[in-house]
């Protein structure tokens, strides 16, 4: 075999046989020469293919070899590596490979990006916006790699420490693919990231004390015992900021928390404050981590997002309000285990202050009509949670805002959950009003169980005659369609003790087409009622048989025992309830 392969000039069938064509390059009767001089004229696929984990240690060490020669000294990564990627980068986008080849290939990859100098006739703008790509794509050039690679997550994290790659593949995996991270691992990128946020916070101490009128020497001996224990990058950048006159550096310093916050809510935490939003391309995506895991991170970030409340400051911008300048705000108000008092008065300047920026007679520009919903509907979920923020009960924290009792319409207590509508019940007890919405919501959700209505009907002051007031009216306390007459209709057939009062207040169309206890068979509590108003008048009978009831519109409304009182006297036919 070995002799065949010497004779061709192109290895032949190699993406059908590339199985074979190791066997015979790893065999120990193939001359190293050869071997050589084979995988000189292997494509970086093909080199990929022969350096698999199951190939000859002999053939692999030769593998290995090549793709770092092939390497040669890395160049510092463009964005025209990613139209034409290195052989490295080719490689370790393959199939699983061999621990040395990947190390070779790993190596090899190109280095972060040179700023440079300015080029002839190059300004500051435009080499910014270079080196901005640059990065752009030494970003896009790891999340290829990490996401073809998720059982070497940890490999890439433990080998890029302290080197240029260290933050790249940290926030990649936190921020781009955390459904593809291992539960501890995640945890650890996590908990690291948050782990930043401490200095964030010193930065901003110490800049409002340089910003209140202390020269920098004497901020720098008030902060001396935590300086001591920074790493020496971190000394340097906050000792930059003191140093200058710049007011503006300065009042970036003073934000600094606020700054990193609203950036990690809308980047790398972006994702796991909203796992099920999260989605791979188009695809929801599948995460590897716990519901637990993700829910006890979020709730973290929250924590660490309310100490940046206290350095929150109001600005005079001309600029158009970004939702982003809000939203880490929602997040950290659906994810506290706690909404404390303290939080609540750190909150509403924020809430009022964007509520101003967004007034047509506020000075400045306006946001564009989508970000204007969006960020209504922000300040909204905000203010919700301000009249009624929800405990923290199991293990989910991710739960809707439903604000104040008096202003939860129906179908916002119909999105909930039945367990959400339940603890939100408990922590508004008395109140009639909210359950007899509750009530109609168990219709409009159209998957609430007899339990689940049951459950909300006990809670009400008077439960014996709020289901007949509510049925009576229930074009103008439900309205909605077929579905949710139906719904209603079900709901409440299904209780156990049941008046013909009550059944001959449902709408008629659907309480005639409900089922009994065999299939086919009408409801026994509407079969008596209508035996008891129609008896054995033909005549009467006839007469209901040609009732104007109808599956929708108008006269879907009308109600049973109406139909049957005009059927029963030979009376014209009432007219529809009115509407809302």
């Amino acid at each position: 075999m070995a002799a065949d392969l010497e004779a061709e000039k192109e290895l032949p069938h190699f993406d059908r046989r590339p199985t074979l064509v190791a066997l015979a390059l790893g065999h120990p009767s193939c001359p190293a020469s050869l071997r050589d001089q084979t995988l000189k004229r292997c494509t970086a696929e093909q080199l990929a293919q022969l350096g698999s984990p199951r190939a000859a240690e002999w053939l692999v060490s030769a593998v290995a070899e090549e793709v770092r020669a092939r390497g040669g000294t890395p160049p510092p990564m463009a964005p025209r590596l990613l139209e034409a990627p290195t052989q490295a980068q080719i490689v370790l986008r393959q199939g699983p490979l061999h621990d040395l080849v990947f190390a070779a290939a790993r190596d090899t990859l190109p280095t972060a990006p040179d700023p440079g100098k300015l080029g002839e006739g190059e300004d500051a703008d435009d080499w910014l916006e270079r080196h901005t790509r640059a990065y752009e794509a030494w970003a896009s050039m790891w999340r290829r790699i990490l996401e073809r690679n998720p059982d070497r997550h940890r490999e890439f994290v433990e080998w890029s420490k302290h080197t240029d790659a260290e933050r790249t593949v940290r926030d990649e995996l936190l921020g781009s693919l955390p459904w593809s991270v291992e539960p501890a691992l995640l945890t650890e990128l996590a908990g690291a990231d948050l782990g930043r946020f401490p200095y964030e916070l010193l930065l901003a101490q110490a800049s409002r004390m340089r910003r209140d009128g202390l020269d920098k020497q004497q901020v720098l001996d008030c902060f001396a015992a935590e300086l001591s224990a920074l790493p020496d990058e971190e000394q340097v950048r906050l000792r930059h900021f003191l140093s200058r006159e710049s007011t503006t550096l300065l009042e970036i310093g003073c934000e600094a928390p606020v700054t990193w916050v609203r950036h990690a809510a809308s980047g790398t935490w972006r994702h796991l404050l909203n796992p099920g939003q999260a989605k791979d391309g188009y695809r929801p995506v599948h995460w590897r981590a716990p519901a637990t895991t993700l829910a006890d991170l979020a709730a973290r970030f929250a924590e660490t997002a309310a100490r940046a409340l206290p350095f929150w400051e109001a600005e005079d911008r001309y600029s158009a309000i970004d939702p982003d300048e809000v939203a880490w705000v929602r997040d950290m108000m659906l994810h506290l285990p706690t909404v404390t008092e303290e939080v609540k008065a750190g909150v509403r300047p924020i809430v009022r202050h964007a509520r101003k920026r967004l007034s047509p007679h506020q000075r400045g520009l306006q946001p564009r009509y989508d970000r204007r919903r969006e960020l209504e509907e922000i300040l909204d979920t905000i203010e919700r949670v301000l009249a009624d923020p929800p405990p923290a009960v199991g293990a989910d924290r991710r739960r809707s805002a439903l604000g104040a009792p008096g202003e939860v319409t129906v179908r916002e207590l119909a999105a909930v959950p039945a367990q959400a509508l339940s603890e939100y019940l408990d922590r508004h007890p008395g109140d009639d009003s909210l359950v007899e919405k509750a009530l109609l919501a168990c219709a409009a959700s159209g998957h609430r169980s007899d339990d689940d209505f049951e459950d909300v009907l006990r809670r009400h002051g008077s439960p014996d005659t709020v289901l007949l007031r509510l049925t009576e009216g229930l074009r103008g306390n439900l309205g909605g369609g077929p579905p949710w007459r139906e719904a209603w209709t079900r709901l409440v057939l299904a209780r156990r003790d049941i008046t013909s009062e009550l059944v001959r207040a449902l709408p008629a169309w659907s309480v005639l087409r409900a089922r009994g206890d065999r299939y086919g068979s009408a409801h026994p509590a509407v079969v008596s009622v209508v035996r008891e108003a129609l008896s054995a008048d033909q005549d009467a009978w006839d007469r209901f048989a040609a009732c104007p009831a109808t599956y929708s519109g108008p006269t879907a409304w009308l109600r049973l025992g109406d139909l049957l009182d005009a059927a029963a006297v030979g009376a014209s036919w009432p007219k529809p309830p009115g509407s809302r």
